[in-house]
C-alpha cells in the first residue's frame, strides 16, 4: 500500500500480518528540517504508539514484532535521535487493516 504525506512525499508499506513485519519507505521532495528526523510508529487503538525506528532518507526500514492489533503505521517528525513518544501529529499514516492487521 502507499500514500502521500502533507508535503507530497510518497510513503510505501509492504506488510505481512502472518510474519508481523513491514518494510516502510519514504520518498520524495526534501526531508525533515535540520535537527529533525522521521520516526515510524505502530498505532493500536487504546494504546500509546510504539516506536519502530527512524527513517533515514529513502532507505527502507524493516519493522518487526508487529502484533495483530496494530491498525496503522504513522510517521512523525521528531528531534534528532527520535522520541520515546510522538511529539506532534503524524505527517503520514497508513492503515494496515486491508492486509490483516487491526484485529
Amino acid at each position: 500500500m502507499s500514500g502521500r504525506d502533507e508535503r507530497g512525499r510518497g510513503i510505501g508499506v509492504i506488510a505481512s500480518a502472518a510474519l508481523g513485519r513491514a518494510v516502510v519507505t519514504v520518498r520524495g521532495p526534501g526531508g525533515p528540517p535540520a535537527g529533525r528526523v522521521h520516526q515510524l510508529w505502530a498505532v493500536r487503538p487504546g494504546a500509546q504508539p510504539r516506536s519502530l525506528g527512524l527513517l533515514a532518507g529513502d532507505t527502507p526500514l524493516l519493522a518487526t514484532g508487529l502484533d495483530p492489533a496494530v491498525s496503522s503505521l504513522a510517521v512523525t517528525v521528531e528531534p534528532d535521535g527520535g522520541s520515546s513518544r510522538p511529539t506532534g501529529r503524524p505527517v503520514a499514516q497508513l492503515s494496515l487493516e486491508s492486509v490483516g492487521f487491526g484485529e
